[in-house]
């Protein structure tokens, strides 16, 4: 079917409904071929500069723009979004802060693209991302949506607004041979990210999950060996809990929890390592005994041991029993057992 050509008025008419608002904008388009942003307080409403990221806009460019200047969010919880959101949402993100102009041009192009080329009403622009995240303000996500709409053409799909769009576009990103979106855990109010109830331990956050239900692992900053189940419990937006039921040789990790390497790589942390994974850390006994500047003798006298005994704990050919381990923390100043304790390495998971 060929598109559909509007006047200027006609185009105006679609947009806005105000009469008055219609009629000026019609004269100063008459009389000007570039659009300042003193159009805004023109027109009787609020002055806003961040809409001209270039200070001028040419007429058409700015005619294009007018669904989105002119959309209001309306008293109901499915048509809240609007453009001054999406706006903000550039200086809420720290990686878009410095170069904002820059950004919200690519707002306006990526709105233009959506709503000319892939059709979509702007009432679906505006409110698709508050819907899928329960949030305002989420202009990443609609970057998401929009690079997600450009990959489902050659890959023949037609889904534009999809039930669960961080599955969806980690899907077609993958199909597409590009790196998925792995999602985060989340930090407890105590500054940990995993819970414990009995073998049961539970993490937060959101996690893109399968048609059944189950979440899809390497989605998410979580590595876990040998686990006796896996499942989530998570609302309609994907956000909520997942449960690993644990055994003695059970592992899980967290990713960049608390800060990724000084190079920038990744780092896994672990959260819960299975006793079956779990050996005395000779290395690190004669570390904390050098560092605390005893010599082996000196410290074997101090716990009431033999310095052979001694030796072979270092060595690693036999670990101290608990109340050998619990004399050599009080000598040594080690407050937890995990100082003296190896654990399997996240390398070292199939």
């Amino acid at each position: 079917m060929p598109a559909i050509i509007l006047t200027v008025e006609e185009h105006l008419k679609k947009y806005i409904g105000d009469p008055k608002i219609i009629e000026k904008l019609m004269s100063y388009c008459n009389r000007h071929e570039s659009i300042g942003e003193e159009i805004f307080p023109y027109l009787g409403e609020k002055e806003n500069d961040l809409y001209f990221p270039n200070h001028i806009l040419t007429k058409e460019t700015f005619l294009r723009r007018i669904p989105f200047y002119f959309h209001r969010s309306q008293n109901n919880l499915d048509q809240l979004g609007e453009l001054d959101h999406y706006v903000s949402g550039i200086f809420r993100e720290s990686k878009y802060f410095e170069q904002s102009a820059e950004y919200i041009e690519q707002l306006f192009v990526t709105l233009e693209e959506m709503h000319y080329q892939h059709h979509l009403e702007v009432e679906q622009i505006f409110n698709y991302p508050i819907n899928q995240t329960g949030l305002i303000c989420q202009t990443e996500f609609l970057f998401q949506w929009s690079h997600y709409l450009k990959l489902i053409a050659p890959l023949h799909l037609h889904d534009k607004m999809p039930k669960h769009l961080i599955t969806s576009y980690n899907d077609v990103l993958e199909r597409s041979g590009l790196p998925p979106i792995i999602y985060p855990l989340e930090q407890h109010y105590n500054y940990d990210y995993i819970s414990r109830d009995g073998q049961k331990f539970s993490v937060k956050g959101t996690f893109p999950c399968d048609d059944s239900g189950q979440p899809i692992l390497r989605w998410i900053g979580i590595r876990i060996k040998n686990p006796v189940r896996v499942w989530a419990n998570v609302n309609n937006r994907l956000k909520g809990e997942l449960f690993i039921q644990t055994g003695p040789s059970t592992a899980i990790w967290g990713l960049n929890c608390w800060g990724e390497h000084e190079d920038g790589t990744d780092a896994w942390y672990p959260l819960q390592i299975g006793p079956q994974l779990m050996e005395f850390d000779n290395e690190e006994l004669r570390r904390i005994r050098n560092r605390e500047g005893y010599t082996q003798k000196e410290v074997a006298d101090a716990i009431g041991s033999s310095v052979r005994s001694y030796q072979k704990w270092e060595a690693g050919e036999t670990a101290p029993d608990s109340h050998n381990l619990l004399r050599l923390m009080n000598v040594l100043d080690i407050r937890d057992t995990k100082e003296l304790t190896r654990f399997l390495d996240v390398d070292d998971v199939k």
